[in-house]
């Protein structure tokens, strides 16, 4: 039998690192198998879905490449099917309405957490006139155990599972019934997901037995946060489309997500292609992954810095064209602009911004920076002077007239060299003051250094 997996999200919001984690593990799963990755968005909670969001979701795996050849499946469209089973599982005593009010549910509770309702063994033939709600029978006595890829085997108590509800008194199905029939009717055969879902997986035994399905599984620990506990709203993660408008790789974000619970050996870098040849659910982590931002950003400038002035400029283009266009420069400046910046910059928004601020018309300088350029006003008509004498515009000659400038006026490169650059690019650190030169031009730089200065 082919492996098929899923990626199953809500859509009440973005794509976070949590849920493309998961939907990279499946992806990779299936594919180191030469089986099918499905996507099946569960929007059975209409008071929880954003409008926005399934486009959100589905734009951040396709701008990863975590991509399904197969056609998206709608939890919602799939409701009739969900009830028909309800009642079959009804009809053969594995489910029963249930006519307690909350109230009554709340006192009983009080007694018993694993709520187990007095209708349960009640026949169900006849006819009462109240709300009901449909919950699954669960077994009272003995274990069940599952056989997990990552965790291994885990058996649990039965009497600490509950009845819990699979048909609201709405009529509507809860996730935990369409989830499992919708696993069921796309021929999943390994469910993978999160460790916070081992609870519902035991609950969902029941379903699972009855349709005759038994899939594998395997539960991922969740990502954790610096203080190492469970990520929440408060850790203020960003999803996959802000790491994207924040100048970050998809191959970079591939890695670091790669990295979080799973490795091969002691390779940092890996891509994805070599991930599928070599991907083992076994060889996932049951300890919680860990956020590392110093890691993320050591990966991006590694991708950068080893991405052709092309790729990156493509990038750019796709991210910021309207900024890029406002600056009025060619195609043909920016790509030998961009190795300038790609060893020095964490994300290609740095990139981007350290290019828009040389063609900026004028700077505002702080006092400390006013202090650097003043340090050489004097000077200021013979730097210039020597810079516009040279008729062969080149690094090496720009290079040669710097050390010339140094040892006329006796001063070390630093001296020199920041409020150079503090005119020619807004910042007092940055690339080869003679390259950038070369670049921008003879008739630029002259203008630069005299109106900046």
């Amino acid at each position: 039998m082919s492996v098929i997996t899923r990626f199953a999200p809500s859509p009440t919001g973005s794509l976070h690192i949590g849920g493309a984690r998961t939907a990279l593990f499946n992806y990779i799963y299936a594919k180191s198998n030469n089986g099918i990755f499905k996507i099946r968005i569960e929007d059975t909670d209409k008071s929880r879905n954003i409008k926005t969001s399934v486009n959100s979701i589905i734009d951040g795996l396709n701008w990863l490449g975590l991509k399904t050849n197969e056609k998206i499946i709608f939890q919602s469209k799939n409701i009739s099917n969900h009830v028909e089973i309800v009642k079959k599982m009804i009809d053969e005593n594995l489910a029963y309405r249930c006519f307690h009010t909350e109230e009554e549910i709340n006192e009983k509770r009080k007694k018993n957490k694993k709520f187990k309702s007095e209708w349960r063994d009640k026949k169900q033939n006849k006819i009462i006139n109240k709300e009901f709600c449909v919950r699954i029978k669960s077994p009272t006595g003995g274990n069940s155990s599952v056989k997990d890829k990552i965790q291994g085997l885990i058996t649990v108590d039965n009497s600490e599972l509950d009845d819990f509800i699979i048909i609201r008194k709405d009529g509507t199905p809860t996730f935990l019934l369409s989830s499992a029939v919708d696993d069921h009717e796309m021929s999943v055969t390994d469910i993978i997901r999160g460790d916070d879902h081992m609870t519902n997986t035991f609950r969902q035994l029941q379903i699972f037995k009855f349709l005759n399905y038994f899939p594998n599984f395997s539960h991922m620990s969740l990502i954790h946060n610096e203080n190492n506990q469970k990520l929440s709203k408060r850790d203020k993660v960003l999803s996959i489309e802000d790491y994207k408008q924040k100048g970050f790789l998809k191959e970079s974000l591939i890695n670091y997500m790669l990295r979080m619970g799973w490795s091969y050996g002691n390779n940092e870098i890996i891509s994805i292609n070599e991930a599928i040849k070599k991907f083992t659910l076994e060889k996932i982590s049951k300890s919680p992954a860990m956020i590392d931002e110093r890691k993320l950003i050591y990966l991006n400038n590694y991708y950068i810095n080893n991405s052709s002035e092309q790729f990156i400029f493509e990038v750019l283009q796709n991210l910021y064209k309207t900024d890029l266009s406002n600056i009025n420069q060619s195609k043909e400046l920016i790509l030998k602009l961009i190795p300038l910046y790609q060893d020095r910059s964490s994300t290609v928004l740095e990139i981007k911004e350290k290019i828009i601020q040389i063609f900026k018309k004028t700077y505002i300088f702080s006092n400390d920076q006013k202090k650097i350029l003043d340090s050489l006003k004097d000077n200021k008509s013979f730097i210039i002077g020597e810079f516009s004498s040279i008729v062969d515009w080149n690094e090496y000659i720009i290079g040669e007239k710097i050390k010339y400038i140094l040892d006329k006026l006796e001063l070390k490169f630093k001296q020199l060299g920041q409020p150079l650059r503090l005119i020619l690019s807004g910042s007092k650190d940055g690339p080869s003051i003679s390259k950038l030169m070369e670049i921008i031009g003879k008739n630029f730089s002259l203008k630069k250094l005299n109106q900046n200065w």
